[in-house]
């Protein structure tokens, strides 16, 4: 009976380290970590160059314009309209850009902006308002950026990015980080390109993955952190075990009371 409890303790043991996660492998900043955890801050490790997309504007996307002018404010037809209160959405009242990839504009007309980049496309703008407007000053940005993140972290969901060159980890991080038991090392990427859906994997406890063709976001991109191991131990396994490891002494326990 008593190697009966012993043998049931260990195995206890044993799956509550197995569903144990170091904690000096996630405390930041610590005071006395270990020599070779510790790095050399002001020393130059690696260089990479970044394989960064120029996103160039599409059919559908969404803009917002903004322009000052010094023409009077009477004779401004997109001048900036008063500042809307309450939780508006901004996509609503921008530009939508057609089937050919053209931004209709009232006085001017249509200005083509598909295949542009975000430059290039506030140029064509600030050129085509010349002829109407003093000094024009263009303010352009994309309000369709939105991509998803889902799986092991703080807070999933879906975000929108004024950036047109936000990377993976920018991404992850207004998903508020990775939840403890994430997979640093299986991170996904759901990609829908020409009608179809592409799958890459990255691993960010490899540094070379910051100069990945994928490591900047492309529009309606889906990222999923898979778990650990650990939190199938931690929130299945071990419940189970421990529920029958339980019984079982108990039922050690009265069996053995009983035969006395």
């Amino acid at each position: 009976m008593r190697n009966t409890l012993i043998v049931v303790w260990i195995l206890l043991g044993a799956t509550l380290l197995g569903s144990c996660v170091p904690q000096k492998k996630l405390i930041l900043l610590q005071d006395k970590a270990d020599v070779e955890d510790q790095g050399k801050a002001d020393e130059l490790l690696k260089t990479f160059a970044l394989k960064q997309p120029v996103y160039t504007l599409k059919p559908g996307d969404v803009l917002s314009l903004r322009v000052l002018s010094t023409t009077p404010t009477e004779y401004n037809f997109l001048s900036t309209p008063a500042a809307v209160t309450g939780t508006e959405d901004p996509v609503l009242s921008g530009y939508t850009l057609d089937a050919e990839g053209n931004m209709l504009l009232p006085v001017v007309g249509k200005i083509t902006l598909a295949g542009l980049t975000m430059p290039e496309a506030r140029t064509k703008v600030t050129e085509a308002l010349r002829p109407f407007l003093s000094d024009p000053t263009v303010n352009l940005r994309l309000l369709t950026f939105r991509y998803s993140v889902l799986g092991e972290v703080s807070d999933q969901g879906q975000f929108t990015t004024y950036q047109d060159n936000i990377n993976l980890m920018e991404a992850l991080a207004n998903a508020g980080g990775f939840a403890p038991y994430a997979n640093r090392g299986k991170v996904k990427l759901i990609r829908s390109e020409a009608g179809q859906a592409k799958l890459y994997t990255f691993s960010l406890l490899e540094n070379e993955t910051i100069a990945k063709n994928n490591f900047f976001l492309q529009p309606n991109d889906v990222i999923v952190v898979d778990p650990l191991p650990a939190k199938n131990i931690r929130e299945n396994l071990l419940t189970n075990v421990t529920f029958t490891l339980s019984l079982v002494s108990s039922l050690s326990l009265l069996i053995w009371r009983f035969t006395q």
